[in-house]
């Protein structure tokens, strides 16, 4: 018989929470709030509401950690939601920078049932369309990614994931998808140009093809550097 779930409510801070950890990001009580676009007290009222039920443990500051049972909940919640997102791009063939959105829809209706054929169906995907690591997948992103931020002119890259909490961003991703800057694509990095905040790169595959990102869109796309 299957455990009683968290609320939607519940289950959407936990992989708040989650998320926020994996990306290094100190989770309190007014970054959620901020992240939720909620008022302070209905953010607190959630947070009390979790910690009795044992689902995470306040510390100094107000900083908020998983407990065991909570990042239990939290990379199930996750795990749904990214086998979502690739059943939607993979079988149904929706378009990469809708499924975010369309997969919150349906990810808690996901069974364990459902969640098993999910991942038969699609050969047990190890990463989301976006290339972030599915929980329980035995999948980490390789050593040595960084943001593009922080490439020098004239190396290569190879996109490797985007930002989580990017996806949350829905005209974002839409630009990111029309300019190529998808996990796989190889890029050339032409200029970096401090005084207006961009890094001009081409597609390896098509150097005429330039693309000017800013700098705080670049701190989203996470790359490997080829040489």
């Amino acid at each position: 018989m299957e455990a009683t779930r968290p609320t939607e409510t519940v289950e959407d801070y936990l992989q708040l929470i989650y998320t926020m950890h994996r990306e290094g990001e100190e989770v309190i009580a007014a970054r959620l709030k901020e992240r939720k676009g909620v008022s302070a007290p209905t953010a607190w009222a959630t947070i009390k509401r979790m910690e009795r039920d044992g689902l995470i443990v306040l510390g100094q500051g107000h900083r908020i950690d998983l407990s065991p049972r909570g990042l239990d909940q939290a990379e199930s919640i996750i795990r749904r939601h990214m086998l979502a997102e690739r059943l939607l791009t993979d079988i149904l063939k929706l378009d990469w920078a809708d499924v975010h959105d369309e997969a919150h829809r349906i990810e808690h209706a996901i069974s364990p049932l459902i969640e098993r054929q999910i991942r038969k169906l699609l050969n047990d995907p190890t990463t989301c369309p976006h290339g972030n690591p599915i929980p329980g997948m035995e999948h980490q992103n390789p050593p040595g990614v960084i943001p593009l931020r922080q490439v020098k002119e004239g190396q290569r890259v190879l996109i490797n994931n985007i930002a989580e909490h990017a996806e949350d961003d829905a005209d974002l991703m839409h630009y990111l998808q029309r300019s190529s800057l998808v996990p796989g694509t190889h890029l050339f990095v032409d200029e970096v140009t401090l005084s207006n905040a961009t890094i001009t790169v081409s597609l390896v595959e098509d150097a005429s093809r330039k693309i000017a990102v800013g700098l705080p869109t670049a701190d989203l796309v996470l790359v490997q550097i080829e040489s």
